[in-house]
């Protein structure tokens, strides 16, 4: 399953997510085989999975995880059969460029901070999905302090637009999470006894539950 990880946002925990989230697929299950495709020109995914940047499918320093550094559209591997996930890391832009990688997944994970601005652009990016004839296959709450009231409001909003579209994970606001980043670490490798770094476990859950459901 090809799955794109995608916000025309940038600062929107897209790249963490879609690290994070295939560590906990092959975390979930050892068998897992993990594709991670980076089409962010800053290649920032590729880096923190692979000591040195090469070209084709390069196996990374996770069992399970192989790594592709996207350029163009056309570099993406015809078949990935031999993968059970196809993770596309996404660039924070909207065009032609990025219709076509989204045409290329069979659905695609919307993570989205709780901000007005990032709120709004929602329809945007859902249209974008629309167009490419792929499906949307929810929007995936980032960086949500809950003692912050106008987040409590904004999930509410988004819940009440979005309805099941909006995952039932929420990834917090955490050092933890940043700081596991910075240490090139997954959050599970750093702290994965505590709260936010369970999160990803419960969206790989999720997510293979959602797309057991479209297939």
């Amino acid at each position: 399953m090809r799955i794109a990880i995608y916000n025309h946002k940038g600062g929107v925990g897209k790249t963490t997510t879609a690290i994070n989230l295939a560590y906990s697929l092959t975390k979930f299950n050892p068998e897992c085989k993990v594709l991670f495709a980076d089409c962010d020109k800053q290649q920032n995914a590729a880096r923190f999975f692979c000591e040195k940047a090469a070209s084709g499918i390069s196996e990374s320093r996770y069992k399970g995880i192989s790594v592709i550094s996207v350029a163009d559209p056309a570099e993406l591997p015809v078949s990935s059969e031999e993968y059970d996930f196809m993770l596309l890391d996404m660039p924070p832009a909207l065009d032609s460029r990025t219709e076509t990688l989204l045409a290329a997944a069979d659905s695609v994970i919307v993570p989205v901070e709780l901000g007005s601005f990032a709120v709004q652009g929602i329809a945007d990016v859902t249209a974008a999905i629309s167009r490419s004839e792929t499906v949307f296959l929810g929007a995936l709450v980032t960086r949500f302090d809950r003692k912050n009231s106008a987040d409590v409001e904004m999930l509410d909003l988004i819940r009440h637009q979005l309805g099941a579209k909006v995952f039932d994970t929420i990834i917090p606001q955490s050092k933890i999470i940043c700081n596991s980043i910075n240490y090139r670490m997954t959050a599970a490798e750093y702290m994965g006894w505590l709260e936010p770094a369970k999160c990803f476990d419960r969206l790989a859950a999720e997510v293979i539950r959602k797309g057991t459901a479209i297939c």
